[in-house]
């Protein structure tokens, strides 16, 4: 039993509000991501999750004792930093045990918990090895495996894959799953990258300037943001967005192009919105509205397009080839179920 319940919780640096409240419960085996741009605080709460900052204000209890002024080492939990933080002078058997020998287990425990660790981890070969001698995966995993020996109450990731090239990074989001899978510990993962979140996490904590905006199941927060700012931030390509006004049955930009509003959808006429819609959404039909094409960029099975509608460049992702080129014109549609309106003031999400 592993769970997390957070009340409250505030952080601040000198006159400086880094946590403006935070309140999170975390369920036993659950994998949660916590995302947002640079600076909306996603590492100060794992960092006080973990211990290695005070909290302001507000509690974090770990299966239902209250850590929040407690030290690390009396929280049972284990993080992975963004380096690594390995020991260079010792040896990938070294460094994944040295947390074991430090809490005075003995040798023949020691080994068998860094065995097991490193044959879930494929690291078996390695073990004699130093961190230099290692590639980057290879030294993720091991600062993994130095997490895993422990067997910890919490798992705590801070930006682990970060130092990875694109194709690694790939490899290591998919072995992070299958281990989460495997050994079904509790996971807090904080990430700038939503591709991670939507892909490892079952729920994606999105947070902006020391709040958290939306929280949920990856595939819901995608469908249904509960404002613009989620709706932006998840997705790549970035959904898109024009402002206007609703007219009767229809948006209209500025420029007074008209747009299709969701199915359905009644509001006051003349309301300033911003109507929003995903790439992948956005297709060629016989019937619709019209843009530009401005920019073609193939990327083998799939076609992105930039097409000025409205007077400013909309992303459109086709899931195929296209024989399109720069200046030609091009018939849009989109379904209504696909359209998302936001509020132009504040961005909350204007219909269900």
């Amino acid at each position: 039993m592993s769970t997390m319940t957070i009340d409250n919780l505030r952080k601040s640096f000198g006159a400086t509000e880094i946590l403006r409240g935070i309140d999170l419960d975390v369920a036993d085996g659950e994998f949660v991501a916590l995302v947002g741009p640079s600076g909306c605080g996603k590492s100060t709460l794992l960092r006080l999750i973990a211990g290695l900052e005070e909290a302001s204000s507000g509690s974090i209890s770990i299966d239902g004792r209250d850590v929040t002024r407690l030290p690390p080492k009396g929280r049972d939990v284990a993080m992975v930093f963004q380096n690594y933080a390995l020991y260079p002078h010792l040896t990938v058997r070294a460094n994944m045990g040295f947390s074991l020998k430090l809490r005075g287990d003995d040798k023949a425990t020691i080994d068998s918990k860094v065995t097991d660790a490193a044959a879930v981890l494929g690291l078996d070969a390695l073990l004699e090895r130093y961190p230099g001698q290692l590639s980057g995966g290879q030294r993720q995993r091991v600062a993994t495996g130095r997490a895993i020996v422990r067997d910890p109450k919490l798992f705590l990731f801070d930006e682990p894959l970060s130092n990875l090239d694109a194709k690694l990074r790939a490899q290591m989001r998919t072995e992070i799953k299958a281990l989460h899978q495997r050994l079904k510990n509790t996971m807090i993962y904080v990430t700038h990258d939503q591709i991670e979140a939507m892909t490892l996490a079952d729920r994606i904590v999105v947070m902006q300037a020391g709040r958290i905006e939306q929280q949920g199941a990856p595939l819901d927060l995608y469908d249904r943001p509960a404002n613009a700012f989620v709706g932006g931030f998840l997705g790549s390509p970035a959904m898109n967005f024009v402002k206007g006004i609703l007219g009767s049955g229809l948006f209209l930009a500025e420029d007074g192009t008209q747009l299709p509003v969701p199915d359905g959808f009644d509001a006051e006429q003349g309301r300033s919105v911003l109507w929003g819609v995903r790439p992948e959404a956005i297709g060629p039909v016989d019937q619709g509205f019209s843009g530009v094409v401005e920019v073609v960029e193939p990327t083998g099975p799939d076609t992105q397009l930039l097409v000025r509608v409205a007077g400013q460049p909309l992303v459109v992702l086709m899931h195929k080839r296209m024989r399109v080129s720069p200046g030609d014109q091009m018939t849009l549609g989109v379904q209504g179920a696909d359209i998302h309106l936001f509020d132009a003031a504040d961005g909350r999400r204007l219909h269900l």
